[in-house]
């Protein structure tokens, strides 16, 4: 997977609103996710890295969705093999997309919530 902090570090010809993503991600490093982690009761192991990596990565690339379902399944189909949503639950106990997304220093996606992918635990 690719490293999110080269990308803040090159310069780029991208668009306009995936420059604004960069700005967006900015902020971030490893100490704040922990901070934010360590708040929300959670501990980050190399799995919640991989999930927090791939919604930052996803983020720069394609923004979010207008539907959380969207976002929903891409995030499902991308650990489908350890489990897909079930994992992710067991991860991010209060939600993968609001949870998640907040341990990783995103935006939280508009509509979502706390256990926004259902009872899948």
């Amino acid at each position: 997977m690719a490293d999110i902090n080269s990308y803040l570090a090159r310069p780029s010809n991208d668009s306009p609103e995936r420059m604004d993503r960069h700005t967006d991600l900015a902020h971030w490093n490893r100490y704040v996710s922990m901070q934010l982690a360590d708040n929300e009761g959670i501990e980050l192991s190399s799995e919640h890295w991989d999930v927090v990596v791939f919604l930052r990565q996803y983020y720069l690339d394609h923004g979010w969705p207008a539907r959380t379902d969207e976002l929903t399944r891409v995030l499902d189909a991308a650990f489908e093999e350890q489990g897909g949503s079930r994992y992710l639950y067991r991860l991010f106990p209060r939600g993968p997309l609001a949870q998640g997304t907040r341990i990783a220093g995103l935006p939280v996606p508009a509509n979502a919530t706390d256990a926004s992918f259902g009872s899948v635990r």
